[in-house]
């Protein structure tokens, strides 16, 4: 009985020696033959299918081999073409390339990650996102680099899961994009910045999280900047809570000091807000007040809207009201739009959005500027 027990393991031992050294269906047929004259079991030659599985794995790892879609390299993009028609008679109808994006993102480690995002539409190509996080776990990631800064829901939402193909007057003029006051001289920030952020969630309930909290410390001065424009460095935050499943509501600050105006000198740039989404089944509905301070003037503003499937997944109905102030010193500045949307989602990629935008403004003489908006986007 030793000497048969002896002879097992001398074999199973050949095998495992002969695996490391042969191709893997060398492998494979010797294991089946082994199997067929019963000098193993067929519990032993899934053991040593295994582990071989696992080594090769293990190597391959090592080697750090990466191919396109894999872990370490992931590559994606955003297309979006756009036709707007004006009412101004000032104004020309034409195309434009709304966003072109190029994406190349990935997992070096279950801990280590990296994402990159530039844009290639407009004069020159623009670096947008270029930043790396290291993940503790859920309740504490830590990221560095160039990265959408801690404010406003609809400034978060990436460009492709925008509802209307524009954002709200009060995230462009309050959250570093295109009418914000740092965005006068180097562009649209597209509500971007470059510094550290801590984030995480906790009290997890239900297999869910109850909060969400993003704290960071950022330059101030833009995206797609060399050096900063001034020696103080802004901090925000972002605090979230799911008192339901499919509602999100969120505070959020942002404090700094930025270099603008006429000449340039460094003023006061903080804001503050606080937004509120809720999605149920083919509805959803989302709400955001915004208010800031540059230097010695306040403004604030607000949206709301609500999105409708009105065939599963493929057509959706869409309508906004929002709200500016740009000075709250002055009554007769502040502007509306009223916009009604219309969806089309072709498949997960492809999406047609028609947006018809009715502006009013709070004078005596309405300026006659409302916008129709068509926009074909392909994301992958």
């Amino acid at each position: 009985m030793k000497q048969r027990y002896l002879t097992r393991t001398l074999l199973l031992l050949s095998i495992l020696l002969t695996s490391a050294l042969a191709k893997a269906q060398q492998n494979d047929d010797m294991i089946n033959i082994l199997l067929k004259k019963h000098v193993i079991s067929q519990q032993e030659a899934d053991s040593i299918r295994s582990d071989e599985a696992i080594k090769a794995q293990a190597k391959k790892d090592k080697e750090h081999v990466i191919s396109i879609g894999s872990k370490a390299l992931q590559i994606s993009g955003l297309l979006q073409e756009r036709y707007q028609a004006f009412e101004q008679v000032s104004v020309n109808n034409g195309f434009d390339l709304h966003r072109i994006r190029l994406i190349v993102s990935g997992n070096v480690t279950d801990s280590w990650s990296y994402y990159t995002q530039t844009e290639l539409s407009g004069p020159g190509v623009k670096l947008v996102d270029a930043y790396t996080a290291y993940k503790f776990g859920d309740y504490l990631k830590f990221t560095a680099g160039q990265f959408k800064i801690p404010f406003s829901l609809e400034s978060l939402t990436s460009d492709a899961q925008l509802e209307f193909i524009d954002r709200s007057q009060v995230v462009e003029a309050l959250v570093g994009r295109s009418k914000d006051v740092i965005s006068v001289t180097p562009g649209n920030q597209q509500g971007r910045d470059i510094g550290i952020q801590v984030n995480g969630s906790f009290a997890k309930i239900d297999n869910n999280y109850l909060f969400d909290y993003t704290f960071g410390v950022f330059n101030g001065a833009g995206y797609d900047v060399t050096t900063d424009n001034n020696y103080n460095k802004d901090i925000g935050g972002r605090l979230s809570i799911h008192p339901v499943t499919g509602l999100i509501v969120s505070g959020d600050f942002y404090n700094g000091v930025a270099n603008y105006g006429t000449p340039a000198k460094n003023q006061k740039r903080n804001r503050g807000g606080f937004d509120a989404r809720y999605v149920i089944g083919p509805l959803s509905v989302q709400a955001e007040y915004d208010r800031g301070t540059d230097g010695s003037i306040k403004r604030d503003g607000y949206f709301g809207q609500a999105a409708y499937f009105i065939v599963p997944k493929k057509l959706q109905l869409a309508a906004k009201y929002d709200s500016y102030d740009p000075n709250k010193t002055i009554s007769t500045d502040r502007s509306w739009i009223y916009t009604g949307g219309v969806n089309y989602f072709f498949n997960d990629y492809a999406k047609l959005t028609v947006d018809y935008l009715d502006r009013r403004e709070e004078t005596t003489t309405q300026v006659k500027n409302n916008i129709l908006e068509v926009q074909l986007q392909l994301a992958f």
